[in-house]
């Protein structure tokens, strides 16, 4: 399998000011963790998104990565990339193509701020910054975020999941569309500690499990969307490979979690499995992303009897998924 990054910037009629996302393209090249790196822009410079997709799957590339070298959530990533996105896995479905969050808030760039205000001043009278360890700025991060958030609406468990979805989106929105099951936490949390396994639509949501908890308790994650057989039956029955990796996964459903970040039809197909008692889950983690038919499988996962944990909205993603599970795992460890 071949993975191909794609860094989206928003690009400049300037063209040396364009020259910026070469050299990040360049760092990660170095670091030569993927097959392909490449740069496209949204604007002003070639290549452009499907051009540098394209140029991907010349290359070989069976897996599509695209990170928004972006700051804010402006018109780009909350219109124009999704619908790009879209219409790129329907012109490429065998291709399996997901799309990270942008930059966003991050204490990292917080401490860039400073240095370069540092560099600036340079007369010696300013307090250095502080270097801070990665443990230290996740909890300076949830330190933040408990100033930020009013929690007390929330059951106590219900909190870690919460504070841990903000913290990952770097967006406190979240706290006012994350709707939970009365016994979400409780199901998962006795799934986890059975070692029951965790199924997901996409590899993006697999890999940002800590399986290493996971795997303490007996459990594995599983997700089929790259399979053979998958993608040939996804092929002949024009369907999404997310929703048949779900079927195919139906016998082994039951007792464990579904986490689904990605994909709204892996999420029905999840829904239609139980309708027809061919799988009952102990927990539904459905947080599809997207303007087409994921707020309206989260509104239908609503309905469900079965314990769930979902938003409300076209926001989501991978990483919330992830999120969400590594909360759990958390929880389930420290009780």
């Amino acid at each position: 399998m071949k993975t191909a990054v794609l860094v989206i910037a928003h690009g400049s009629r300037l063209k040396a000011a364009n020259e910026d996302l070469y050299g990040i393209v360049r760092w990660l090249r170095a670091v030569d963790r993927w097959e392909i790196v490449d740069p496209c822009f949204l604007q002003f410079e070639e290549p452009n998104l499907p051009q540098a997709v394209e140029h991907a799957l010349n290359q070989g590339a069976d897996k599509i990565v695209l990170v928004p070298f972006l700051l804010f959530p402006g018109n780009h990533l909350q219109r124009d990339i999704p619908e790009e996105v879209a219409t790129l896995r329907k012109k490429y479905p065998q291709v399996e193509i997901s799309l990270t969050r942008h930059l966003g808030i991050d204490e990292r760039l917080a401490q860039m701020v400073i240095e370069r205000v540092e560099e600036t001043l340079g007369d010696g009278t300013a307090k250095p910054a502080k270097i801070l360890r990665p443990d230290e700025i996740e909890v300076e991060s949830f330190r933040i975020i408990e100033t930020l958030l009013d929690l007390s609406p929330f059951p106590e468990a219900f909190r870690p999941i919460i504070k841990r979805v903000v913290h990952t989106t770097g967006d406190p929105d979240f706290v006012g569309t994350l709707v939970f099951h009365p016994e979400a936490v409780s199901a998962g949390m006795e799934a986890i500690k059975k070692g029951r396994n965790i199924f997901t639509d996409v590899n993006m949501v697999k890999t940002g499990i800590d399986k290493k908890i996971l795997a303490h308790f007996g459990g594995k994650v599983i997700c089929r969307v790259a399979s053979p057989s998958v993608r040939k039956k996804a092929e002949e029955e024009g369907k999404t490979r997310a929703s048949v990796a779900i079927r195919a996964s139906a016998p082994a459903l039951s007792g464990g979690i579904v986490a689904i970040g990605n994909a709204p039809t892996a999420l029905r197909e999840t829904i239609r499995l139980i309708g027809e008692g061919k799988a009952r889950p102990a927990l539904i983690i459905g947080i599809p992303v997207g303007f087409v038919g994921a707020a309206e499988s989260k509104s239908e996962l609503e309905k469900l009897s079965i314990p769930f944990i979902t938003n409300r909205g076209t926001k989501g993603g991978s990483t919330v998924a992830a999120a969400i599970v590594n909360a759990l795992l958390r929880s389930a460890q420290s009780g």
